[in-house]
């Protein structure tokens, strides 16, 4: 179930999978990294950042993977935006970098101390695709140790190019899912930065691949705990909660989702959507109603709400273990769901008139059917066929309705409507002769059976089995043997029978021929010998007819074939001696 529900994942989940850190990894050449001058504070003079800055774009030139924008870039960038490279603070520099395609930005502050040497602080490399930042160690160093400076930032922004190319690697592997390789490189990013949200992510996503739920919900746990924001994260930690049935959690996780998006209907859809396949429809029900109470005039989460709440009403009933049709009363939590189904159903086809999707209208009829609100259901098929008179399914559950209020007549020429639209239209004439046989309109339901056999022969079998379940059911298990022998004999006028089925309705019409002869004959009068001596001699030539069936139900065909001779003779000898 698990494996069929994560395929069913909503699309702006699997984009999501993956794309921070593949995002950084290989891009054509080296990675662009915009290092402005380091920022003088408390009145410290300017020609130590910029020296630092110097030494470090040099250090970092160095590197195959990196390579530092130069001075002069930089300042001609600066400038398109009316400022000075000495006016650059962290937030312009990530602007800064956003705007000139460069992946990470330094973002570096210094003060000078009384005794002339340098404080360096506040050193963090942005990725400016993740928005995350990589922390560098402060150090503290002499008036004349510009290079001393950047060679510590150096050193620990190999230790952050490591860790990017772990993370780039995590992502090439789990892009070809190579789920344990992409796990083990995402793990030595991590070693590296525990603090690197994007990587926590798609170790989670990796997880949730290799469906290792527990695991995957502690790793978005790690990164909600970095960024309780992480709309990736708190979307997938709600599914994966959904999935493995904790639909209380799941909640809470999207709600707080949503609470980022508030005013966002789509989101809001999607999110739902999400619970509902994931099995909770209600929690579905619950994200779209805040939406609706914000915004009630909005037909697409009526629509969705009356979907889930439709599929909630017939959970709910399956969850009872009752159906009307086994003599059980509708839940009461289904009848509800079903009034708030009907409910966002009909402000739908309000909203949409003849645009109404037919499956929306047709279970506002069914929902009405379920509620026994037989009366609503008529009059809403009737509204409904004004603007969709084409439709067959429609035609179809508005018969049923009036079925159900004992309108037959009504009923079956509704059915006759469907197979004028759609001559393919399944089981139209089954279902016409089941309600007439339903009814006691035996000979009814043959005359339409017998049609519907001669245009379609696979469907004989079915109507032939349809008359007699009934015959026998209501026949010969109950001992009204009339009742039994007219219902198979119209079975047997059927076009198109297979010799399976034609011997099973000769056995079964032949024994209940002979036991009711045998109720007959009791008297053992002239009167009732002549009345049932021929019927015991028909009983004998239908079990004759009967072939190899009597042995699937364990019957002695020859036992009984001898039995109904003797009763045979002993008519034969009342009505000789009552002559």
């Amino acid at each position: 179930m698990l494996g069929r529900l994560k395929l069913a994942l909503h699309v702006l989940i699997v984009a999501m999978v993956f794309a921070p850190a593949a995002a950084q990894a290989q891009d054509q050449g080296r990675f662009r990294v915009l290092i402005p001058y380091f920022s003088p504070l408390e009145g410290a003079k300017d020609g130590f950042g910029k020296d630092s800055s110097k030494e470090l774009r040099a250090l970092i030139n160095t590197l195959l993977t990196h390579e530092p924008i130069d001075e002069n870039t930089i300042k001609a960038e600066v400038k398109r935006f009316s400022l000075k490279m000495e006016d650059l603070g962290c937030i312009q520099t990530r602007q800064l970098a956003t705007q000139i395609a460069a992946k990470i930005a330094l973002c570096a502050n210094y003060t000078q101390n009384a005794d002339k040497s340098w404080s360096i602080s506040g050193v963090e490399f942005w990725d400016i695709g993740a928005n995350e930042a990589f922390t560098v160690s402060d150090i503290s160093v002499g008036e004349k140790d510009a290079q001393l400076a950047a060679q510590h930032i150096f050193d620990e922004f190999d230790i952050y190019a490591q860790q990017l190319r772990s993370a780039a690697i995590c992502a090439d592997y789990a892009a070809s899912a190579q789920w344990d390789n992409a796990l083990r490189n995402c793990d030595e990013s991590l070693a590296l930065n525990p603090d690197a949200v994007s990587v926590r992510n798609q170790r989670a996503r990796i997880l949730y691949e290799m469906e290792n739920y527990p695991d995957a919900l502690a790793e978005l746990e790690k990164v909600l705990a970095l960024n309780g924001f992480d709309e990736g994260a708190l979307q997938l930690a709600g599914y994966i909660s959904a999935v493995t049935d904790d639909k209380a959690q799941a909640r809470i996780y999207y709600e707080r989702y949503l609470e980022l998006n508030p005013a966002n209907a789509r989101v809001r859809i999607n999110v739902a959507y999400e619970l509902a396949k994931a099995g909770d429809p209600i929690g579905g029900m619950s994200l779209l109603k805040v939406g609706i109470d914000v915004d009630p005039t909005n037909v697409d989460l009526w629509e969705q709400y009356g979907s889930y709440a439709f599929a909630a009403a017939v959970q709910a009933q399956e969850a009872a273990a009752v159906t009307p049709e086994d003599g059980g009363a509708l839940a009461p939590e289904a009848a509800e769901l079903y009034r708030q189904a009907i409910n966002a159903y009909e402000k739908v086809f309000e909203g949409k008139g003849a645009e109404t999707p037919v499956s929306h209208l047709r279970n506002i009829l069914a929902a009405y059917i379920q509620l026994e609100d037989l009366a609503s259901a008529i009059r809403v098929g009737e509204r409904v066929l004004e603007t969709h008179a084409q439709e067959d399914a429609l035609w179809s559950i508005y018969a049923e309705a009036l079925q159900k209020s004992d309108r037959l007549d009504d009923a079956i020429t509704a059915l006759d409507r469907v197979r004028e639209i759609n001559p393919a239209y399944p089981n139209i004439a089954l279902k016409q002769a089941s309600w007439l046989i339903a009814a006691g309109r035996v000979q009814d339901a043959v005359a339409v059976l017998k049609v519907a056999a001669a245009g379609n022969p696979e469907q004989a079998e079915q109507a032939a089995r349809l008359i007699f379940n009934d015959a026998y059911q209501k026949g010969y298990t109950a001992k009204r043997y009339p009742y039994a022998i007219t219902g198979l004999t119209a079975a047997k006028e059927l076009p198109g029978l297979s010799d399976e089925m034609t011997n099973q309705l000769n056995f079964w019409h032949g024994f209940s021929v002979y036991q009711q002869a045998f109720i007959d004959q009791g008297p053992s009068t002239l009167a009732s010998a002549q009345a049932t001596l021929p019927k015991f001699q028909q009983s004998i030539a239908l079990l004759n007819q009967s072939g190899a069936y009597p042995a699937s139900v364990n019957v002695n065909l020859g036992q009984l074939i001898e039995n109904a001779n003797v009763y045979v003779e002993i008519q034969e000898a009342i009505i000789k001696r009552g002559r």
